[in-house]
């Protein structure tokens, strides 16, 4: 009896094994991480500051052991301070050299003295405030959150009138905060531009952006949430929109999209990051730390 049981579970491991060798490789596996917010400044309350610059270095470690094809980090990479930059990017740099890192802006990159704005950009290599890059037949498409809004107009010096009105469109809502921003005209023309030509070339989409979308109501949103939402829920080949700000961290989906926002860096003791793992009928994000896994049927 025992050696059948022991042949039994022999075979079993063999069907296992088999089973794991032929399911088909990733189309692409790519790093996520969400605010960091570095800053040399002591906890407060469950935002451990000066820990993200170990958790973004176990993040890296990670990221190169999976042998990802990219990362890209969701905004607010400090907390406060230009200074904190030297810290905290040196980090990205322990990444494989074929292992490109992508940054996008959050509304805590502008915690700084307005001095040291102009050269934002060019601090975290970025080719600009908003843009897209395509790899394997998918379309990344990186949005600025901060277009219109009050801590970021001293950098693009905004008709003051306009991010009023951005802003008094959330009278009576929940994301009515100045921590919050709207994507103005000229950006929802270049998406819309995006949207057509991935579509054109048959390439599914993912957009990432610093701010929310989804759900309708939470007080982290854009506060233009809706107009984005119909924008990209308009296109079919949309199938995921990832974003930060939020660290509680959140999933839905809404109207044929995916809305994923991952857990805040800063806001555990231990670190929290995801590994998104592209397949051609799904995708699977494997969560580090306090990130969750999930996944998400694509077909």
């Amino acid at each position: 009896m025992i050696q059948i049981k022991n042949l039994l579970l022999f075979l079993f491991s063999i069907q296992v094994l088999l089973s794991a060798c032929s399911k088909p490789a990733p189309v692409l596996k790519i790093g996520l991480v969400a605010d960091p917010q570095y800053a040399d400044q002591p906890t407060k309350g469950n935002r451990f500051y000066k820990e993200s610059i170990w958790k973004l270095e176990e993040a890296m470690d990670t990221f190169n052991h999976y042998d990802v094809d990219f990362v890209q980090t969701l905004g607010d990479v400090i907390d406060v301070g230009w200074e904190s930059y030297d810290s905290i990017l040196p980090v990205y740099e322990k990444l494989n050299p074929h292992i490109k890192s992508y940054q996008l802006l959050g509304n805590h990159d502008f915690s700084m003295d307005s001095s040291h704005l102009g050269k934002l950009l060019e601090r975290l290599q970025m080719p600009d405030y908003y843009y897209a890059y395509s790899k394997n037949g998918w379309r990344f498409i990186v949005l600025d959150a901060t277009d219109y809004a009050y801590f970021s107009n001293l950098l693009h010096h905004y008709d003051t009138n306009q991010v009023n009105t951005y802003f008094e469109y959330t009278e009576g809502k929940s994301n009515n905060h100045l921590w919050n921003g709207a994507i103005g005209k000229a950006q929802q023309d270049w998406l819309k531009q995006q949207l057509d030509s991935a579509s054109q070339l048959h390439q599914k989409v993912i957009l990432y952006s610093h701010l929310p979308v989804r759900p309708e109501g939470d007080a982290h949103n854009l506060w233009n949430d809706f107009e984005i939402a119909a924008i990209i829920e308009n296109y079919p080949n949309v199938v995921a929109f990832i974003n930060g700000h939020n660290h509680a961290g959140n999933y839905i989906f809404k109207n044929g999209v995916h809305y994923i926002t991952l857990f805040g860096m800063v806001d555990t003791e231990m670190s929290s990051y995801g590994i998104l793992n592209i397949y051609e009928d799904s995708l699977v994000l494997k969560g580090y730390g306090n990130q969750k896994d999930i996944l998400i049927k694509t077909q």
